[in-house]
């Protein structure tokens, strides 16, 4: 097989939902560790987080140490492993490099978690806060940034082709799952809230791109089993974590690819 030179190619990364990136417990900032105050969260809290029962916050992937809460000090970034990660590539049988992003702390925010949940005991579903003492560090919606990797395959769109099939593949899946659960969620505003996540996902999927240099992907954590991996059965027990801003489950983003050199 013959070995071409790396390839160095641009692209931008779009998100359709918020992005949740972050190395989670071993760089937790906690209220009573004094990593932070309640007037700290003010300017990056979401309108629906409760600022008032904050215990816990989750940081977006940032350099340098994590000593405390500080977002206007820090420099955030999209892990380049991230990328890669996502591209599901097979060990050892590609050369891809992919460099870091940085991120203007102004498109960072604080969000609780909201998560379609289970009472056993009813047997019903309801959509609330997950862990409502937990905020997490997520990118915005809608935020824009360029990008750039290497990679020695003359056809690299070939591997996000084949990732966004496989975003496509999990989608179907979490719209599956969504059918599913439907008759057990009660109340009319829950209600309301499955199906616009639903037709906004069917949306997506039906979407024809007209261009060939645009994928959707999934990138981040919170996405749930149905997002996470692809099975051949429907019959698991998996969490649905729901993006209230886009009515979207979190970590879709759409790649548009540019070469830039031959």
């Amino acid at each position: 097989m013959p070995v071409y030179p790396l390839r160095k190619y641009k692209y931008w990364i779009e998100t359709l939902s918020t992005l949740a990136l972050s190395p989670r417990e071993q760089h937790a900032f906690t209220q009573t560790g004094r990593d932070f105050t309640m007037e700290d969260i003010e300017q990056q809290a979401s309108e629906n987080l409760k600022k008032e029962g904050v215990r816990i916050i989750y940081p977006f992937y940032q350099y340098g140490t994590y000593s405390c809460y500080a977002p206007t000090e820090a420099q955030y970034y999209i892990p380049g492993s991230s990328i890669k990660g996502a591209l599901s590539l097979e060990s050892n049988k590609q050369r891809i490099m992919v460099d870091d992003i940085k991120i203007n702390s102004k498109d960072i925010q604080l969000f609780p978690l909201q998560k379609l949940q289970y009472d056993s005991k009813k047997n019903k579903s309801y959509i609330d806060e997950f862990f409502p003492n937990v905020a997490i560090e997520m990118l915005r919606a809608d935020s824009k940034y360029l990008g750039e990797l290497f990679c020695d395959e003359l056809e690299v769109d070939n591997y996000f082709r084949k990732a966004e099939q496989a975003t496509k593949t999990k989608l179907h899946q979490l719209v599956r799952k969504i059918c599913q659960v439907a008759e057990q969620v009660r109340k009319e505003k829950d209600q309301h809230i499955l199906c616009k996540l639903k037709d906004n996902i069917q949306d997506i999927l039906n979407k024809t791109q007209t261009d060939n240099n645009k994928f959707i992907l999934l990138l981040g954590g919170f996405k749930g089993l149905a997002l996470s991996v692809i099975s051949d059965s429907d019959d698991y027990n998996g969490a649905i974590f729901i993006d209230m801003t886009k009515s979207l489950p979190h970590g879709l983003v759409q790649i548009t690819l540019e070469k830039i050199d031959v």
